[in-house]
């Protein structure tokens, strides 16, 4: 076993037992976490919540991973030479999800794994020499997946780029890219959907919308002397007024390219966050942070 000082923050009662780890110290590893691996690498500003437990030969997670309550990565024979999970930037796993690799798991960039979502590699108990069926395989899923709730992946799927899966569907053969599919068995619903380019209509309608809700919002955070504009070209303005002195603090924020400049504080970031909210996710150099209500 390799061991070395680890700066990340580590919760109570979590270990973490692998020959090799490479961990960037912006992660973040809730309470009672267990992981034992033979190599496992988590790329900078990722976040794994409680009873998270990870078991198989290789974990590999990118940037900006968020993994949060009782996720387990494991179960069914996770020993073998194949059982390889690989993360891309920017993905969310959310509460109650199981990966089991016991064959490799890719997830591609800008994934979305909803709640309690079953992803597995084998399927086998029945003895095979008595005719009964068994199953092995490696799950792929591309970059940019909307994978909601309750949805199973079976063995040897592979669902393509920009696709979106309909909740509860049981996806039992490849999914194409750019597609809406949904059922059990999961089938195409439309075809080259996605991504679809908006015009400037309907982005500023989008926006217009987020942003007024975001507005409404202000009275329950104790935001003040914050004005929002929004123009034509993808670009959100957000003026804040420092009466004592004052002053104004601009924010700009580009939905298209996905990039915020100016003036940064709590507020231009709970905004940030805000937009995260409807998958307008912009990337710095700081993990998303909300101000919490007053009621809270």
């Amino acid at each position: 076993m390799i061991l070395k000082d680890l700066k990340m923050k580590l919760g109570k009662n979590s270990k973490i037992i692998a020959n090799h780890i490479d961990i960037h110290e912006s992660v973040e590893i809730g309470d009672n976490v267990h992981i034992h691996c033979d190599t496992i690498k988590i790329d900078e500003f990722s976040k794994i919540g409680n009873d998270v437990k990870i078991n198989c030969k290789s974990f590999e997670a990118g940037s900006w991973l968020f993994m949060w309550d009782r996720v387990e990565i494991g179960r069914g024979g996770c020993k073998g030479p194949n059982s390889n999970v690989k993360i891309g930037n920017h993905v969310g796993i959310f509460e109650g999800t199981i990966i089991n690799p016991s064959e490799s798991v890719e997830i591609g960039d800008d994934v979305g794994i909803g709640a309690e979502v079953m992803i597995w590699t084998h399927g086998a108990w029945l003895d095979v020499t008595q005719g009964f069926p068994s199953d092995f395989g490696p799950v792929k899923i591309g970059n940019n997946v909307w994978l909601p709730a309750r949805c199973i992946v079976l063995p040897n799927v592979t669902i393509g780029d920009d696709s979106v899966i309909g909740i509860g569907s049981i996806i039992n053969k490849d999914i194409p890219s750019g597609c809406l599919a949904a059922g059990s068995p999961c089938k195409v619903i439309k075809e080259n959907c996605y991504p679809k380019e908006l015009n400037n209509e309907e982005l500023q309608k989008k926006v217009l919308e987020i942003t007024n809700n975001w507005c409404k919002l202000h009275r329950d955070k104790c935001i003040e002397d914050a004005l929002v504009s929004y123009s034509i070209e993808g670009i959100i303005t957000l003026k804040q007024l420092n009466q004592n002195l004052n002053q104004t603090f601009i924010t700009k924020y580009d939905v298209i390219k996905k990039t915020m400049t100016g003036y940064s504080d709590e507020v231009s970031e709970d905004l940030r966050d805000y937009l995260r909210r409807e998958g307008i996710k912009i990337y710095t150099d700081k993990p998303f942070e909300s101000i919490k209500p007053e009621w809270l």
